[in-house]
C-alpha cells in the first residue's frame, strides 16, 4: 500500500526553507565519463609514474580534454574506520569500510547455474577467499530467485568463509526445464508437442532470469557507485542471460504503470554500470568443458556447430569489454581469474572527461585511450552508452524507487544518513542528512532561489521483508540564498520525518531519489529496536 502524504510533513531542520508547489523535474545536461585504466607491461607488471599528459582520450574518434586524473596507490594507507553514533544508519560506504585498493563484489549466481556446477564454483570461491591479501575488501552476494547479501565489504576472510559455508545453494527451476535440442535423438523428446511446449517454457524462464539478473546488476552497481575509482564485479555463473552487445539500447515505450518487459531493466543495468564505473569479470562456473557433440548427456554424436556455449562465451566477452573487465571461460582455475580482478585494481589510473558532443541517443560510443610511453599496454572499458536522462514518466520513477526498496543492498549514489529515536505516542522520529553535493540544485537568479526535487519513500516491511505500507512524498524545495549557502557549507541537507510504525513492521527502508539526476540513496533501519524502546 502506498500512501501519498501532504507536503507539510516534509520539513528542513533549522534552515527555514521555502517549500514550493510541485514543478517539472530539472534535468542534468553535463555528464562526466570516467575511465578506469589498468596500465601494465607485456608481462603483466603494473606501470607506475604515468601523468595526465601521457594519456590521450578519444570519444568516437574525437580527442577529448581530460578533466580529472588520479593515480591510485597500490595499497591505500591503513586508516581506522570511525564507528557511527548510536541509532545512526548510513549508506556512505567510504565511512563503513575505509580506503580500499580493490573493492570487489563476488556474485555467486545460482539462478543461472546448474546445482552440480555450483559445488565446483563454491570450492573455487573458498580457495580465492583463503588467499585474500592485506587491503583487499570483498563482499559476497548470492543470486537465487532473488539476490541475497551474505557479507558486505570486509577484509575478514573467516567471516566470508563462514557465511559461504552456511549458504546451501539454490537451483532455479528455469534451469531444470529441458531444452529442446534438435541434436538429441527423437525418442528423448517423447513427441513433437512436448518440444513446442518446451520452447514456450524456455522463453518464459529465460525472460524471467534476464529480468531478475538485470535487477541484481542494478542493485550491485547502485551499491558500489559511491566508492571512488575502479570497482570489480566477479560474476561467477553458468550462463549469462543479458548482454550489451547492441549498438543502441532500446528506450522503453510502454504505457503500463508497472511494465514487466526486460528491455527497461537492461537499459537501467547498463546505465548503473556506466555510472558506477564497475568492471565486470564474467567467470564461467562450468570450468573446462568438452565440445557439445561429445558430451555424455547427448544421445548421439553430431557434427559440431555453434551452440549455446559459443553464444555464452561471446556474451561474456562483450560484458567484459564494454565495462573494462576480463572474461574467463573454458578453464578450471577460477581462482586465478578472481585474483586477476583484484590485481588489476592494484595500480590503476582514473581519467574523466566531459564529452564534446550532444548526441545522447542511447547509442554505444567507442572510447580509445593512448599512452605516450612505449611498451605499456592499457586495459579499459571499450565505451559507454550515451544515454539520455532517465524517463520522466511516473511509472518509471516508481519502478526505480520500488527496485531500491526491495534490493538487499543499499543504493549509495545519493549519500544518506538516518538517525532514529523513539518519539511520543508510539512514533519514531527520523532525522535525515543528505549529502548536498549529490543533490541537483537549479538556480533561478531572478527569483533568488535554488530549487531541487526529492522523492521520498518510507517503506515498512515485515519479518519476511514483505511490504506492509509505504508513505510516499514528492516535493520541490526552494531555498533562498542564505539557506543555500548554509546547506553547501555544511555539505548536508537535513530533513525531519515522523513515522507511525505498523505493529507488524520489523524494518524500515528509507529511499530517496533526486529528481534532477535520478540519483537514489537508501538506508535500512531496524524498527524492532525502537518498538522495544517504546515498550511495545
Amino acid at each position: 500500500m502506498i500512501v501519498k502524504r501532504a507536503a507539510a510533513v516534509f520539513a528542513l531542520l533549522t534552515l527555514g526553507q521555502e517549500i514550493g508547489a510541485q514543478q517539472p523535474a530539472v534535468r542534468v545536461t553535463t555528464r562526466l565519463v570516467e575511465i578506469s585504466i589498468v596500465a601494465e607491461t607485456k608481462d603483466g607488471q603494473p606501470v607506475e609514474g604515468l601523468a595526465r599528459e601521457d594519456f590521450a582520450v578519444f570519444d568516437k574518434g574525437r580527442r577529448q580534454e581530460i578533466a580529472i586524473f588520479t593515480a591510485a596507490p597500490a595499497v591505500p594507507p591503513a586508516a581506522a574506520v570511525p564507528k557511527l553514533p548510536p541509532d545512526t544508519y548510513t549508506n556512505r560506504l567510504e565511512q563503513l569500510i575505509g580506503p580500499a585498493a580493490s573493492p570487489t563484489m563476488i556474485l555467486f549466481d545460482g539462478l543461472n547455474t546448474h546445482i552440480t556446477d555450483q559445488a565446483y564454483a563454491r570450492r573455487q570461491i573458498v580457495r580465492f577467499i583463503e588467499q585474500l591479501r592485506p587491503g583487499d575488501r570483498v563482499a559476497l552476494c548470492v543470486l537465487g530467485r532473488g539476490p541475497r547479501v551474505l557479507v558486505d565489504f570486509t577484509d575478514d576472510a573467516p567471516a566470508l568463509l563462514e557465511a559461504l559455508a552456511k549458504f546451501k545453494g539454490e537451483q532455479a527451476p528455469s534451469l531444470d526445464a529441458p531444452l529442446y535440442d534438435p541434436g538429441i535423438a527423437a525418442p528423448e523428446h517423447f513427441n513433437s508437442w512436448l518440444g513446442e511446449l518446451t520452447f514456450n517454457l524456455v522463453d518464459h524462464f529465460d525472460e524471467d532470469r534476464a529480468f531478475r539478473t538485470s535487477r541484481t546488476l542494478v542493485s550491485i552497481a547502485s551499491h558500489l557507485e559511491r566508492l571512488p575509482g575502479r570497482k570489480n564485479l566477479i560474476w561467477v555463473s553458468g550462463s549469462f542471460p543479458i548482454s550489451f552487445e547492441l549498438d543502441a539500447l532500446p528506450r522503453p515505450q510502454m504505457k503500463s504503470r508497472r511494465p514487466r518487459a526486460v528491455s527497461p531493466e537492461i537499459e537501467r543495468a547498463a546505465r548503473a554500470l556506466n555510472n558506477a564505473n564497475v568492471a565486470v569479470y564474467p567467470v564461467d562456473a562450468r570450468g573446462l568443458m568438452a565440445p557439445q557433440e561429445y558430451r555424455a548427456d547427448r544421445a548421439e554424436v553430431t557434427p559440431s556447430q555453434p551452440g549455446r556455449d559459443q553464444a555464452t562465451f561471446a556474451t561474456m566477452r562483450v560484458l567484459a569489454s564494454r565495462t573494462g573487465g576480463r572474461p574467463y571461460y573454458n578453464a578450471n582455475d577460477l581462482v586465478a581469474a578472481m585474483r586477476r580482478a583484484l590485481d588489476d585494481c592494484r595500480k590503476t589510473y582514473l581519467l574523466g572527461y566531459y564529452p564534446a558532443h550532444d548526441e545522447w541517443n542511447n547509442r554505444f560510443r567507442e572510447i580509445k585511450v593512448e599512452v605516450a610511453r612505449p611498451g605499456v599496454q592499457l586495459h579499459h572499458r571499450g565505451g559507454y552508452f550515451a544515454q539520455a536522462g532517465e524517463p520522466d514518466e511516473t511509472w518509471y520513477r516508481e519502478q526505480v524507487l520500488e527496485a531500491a526498496t526491495f534490493s538487499p543492498l543499499d543504493a549509495t549514489r545519493l549519500g544518506l544518513t538516518v538517525h532514529a529515536a523513539a518519539g511520543q505516542e508510539g512514533e519514531v522520529n527520523l532525522e535525515l542528512m543528505i549529502d548536498a553535493r549529490d543533490i541537483t540544485f537549479h538556480p533561478k537568479e531572478k527569483e533568488g532561489v535554488w530549487e531541487c526535487g526529492l522523492d521520498l519513500w518510507l517503506v515498512q516491511l515485515d519479518e519476511k521483508e514483505q511490504r506492509i505500507k509505504t508513505a510516499a512524498n514528492t516535493n520541490n524545495l526552494r531555498l533562498n540564498r542564505a539557506t543555500y549557502d548554509q546547506v553547501m557549507q555544511a555539505k548536508g541537507l537535513r530533513l525531519r520525518e515522523r513515522l507511525h510504525p505498523d505493529p507488524k513492521a520489523k524494518l524500515l527502508r528509507v529511499v530517496l531519489r533526486d529528481s534532477g539526476s535520478g540519483a537514489v540513496g537508501s538506508v535500512t533501519v531496524p524498527l524492532r529496536r525502537y518498538r522495544r524502546a517504546l515498550g511495545s
